[in-house]
């Protein structure tokens, strides 16, 4: 048996289909209905799909982190206080004759929203003024509070020091140096 031969057997043979009998075609049927076949994709092209992330997406980039987290505090306290005020007319309806100001208790409850989230921004501030304390190499990351802090901090230096300009300097250097070669010679 020569090689040409050889080959052509096992075309023969990888041509001829085979059929898996010991599993019924409606069991296939139904079990490619429960479970179908989903091609893969990337996780790029998964997030590429995605409305949602990409309206983050564009959010972040057009309204920076801190007014988008200010954003997001402010619709989290609308919903709340829309849930509260939903609550208490329905108090309302099952007790009539109960009297109940209802914007005040909605205003004051927004009040209290607002008042807790300041102090747990203000908490988390510190928590994280104390880890960048304790550990200054580990936390290399600033919060907008911290930047804005050392740039009131630096005006208030700079407003009591006397400034020099570029200018100012690269002139008296010039002539501190033609002073020099003066007395030299």
């Amino acid at each position: 048996m020569n090689i040409t031969a050889a080959l052509n057997s096992v075309n023969t043979i990888s041509s001829v289909i085979l059929k898996d009998t010991s599993v019924s075609q409606d069991y296939i049927d139904v079990i490619n209905k429960l479970h179908p076949v989903v091609p893969y994709q990337t996780r790029d092209e998964i997030n590429s799909n995605d409305a949602a992330l990409e309206q983050f997406k564009k959010d972040i980039s057009t309204k920076g982190a801190a007014q988008f987290l200010s954003d997001l505090n402010e619709e989290k306290i609308k919903t709340l206080v829309e849930e509260y005020r939903q609550k208490l007319l329905k108090e309302k309806e099952a007790n009539p004759e109960n009297p109940m100001d209802i914007n005040k208790m909605v205003s004051d409850y927004r009040k209290l929203l607002l008042k807790e989230m300041m102090e747990a921004q203000k908490a988390e501030h510190e928590k994280q003024k104390a880890e960048q304390n304790t550990n200054p190499l580990e936390s290399q990351t600033l919060s907008t509070a911290d930047i804005f802090d050392s740039i009131k901090e630096s005006e208030v230096k700079s407003s009591n020091e006397k400034t020099v300009d570029l200018l100012e300097l690269m002139i008296n250097t010039v002539c501190i140096e033609t002073d020099k070669k003066e007395n030299e010679a």
